[in-house]
């Protein structure tokens, strides 16, 4: 199964092999939630709390449906807290 990780924050930096224009190109063989692929390619202890929303091919995720399996071909896409002033 291979997906994609689009990373709009500064965790991209502790993604290994993460490139700036094509994000990073991930394969595995056993099922994978989306909680699970980003707990173990965001080499980062904290990198969940990091997340403020989570798109799956165009379509927000919750985080109470984080635990869903990710599919072969999913782009998932990454972004921080929003702030402002």
């Amino acid at each position: 199964m291979k997906v994609q990780l689009i990373i709009y924050s500064n965790l991209k930096k502790y993604v290994d092999g993460y490139q700036e224009d094509e994000g990073l190109q991930k394969e595995f063989y056993e099922p994978k939630t989306i909680k699970e692929f980003l707990q173990e390619t965001i080499k980062h202890e904290k990198a969940m709390d990091a997340i403020s929303m989570v798109i799956v091919n165009n379509k927000v995720v919750p985080f109470h449906q984080l635990e869903r399996y990710l599919q072969d071909g999913d782009i998932i896409k990454v972004y921080p807290p929003i702030g402002g002033g």
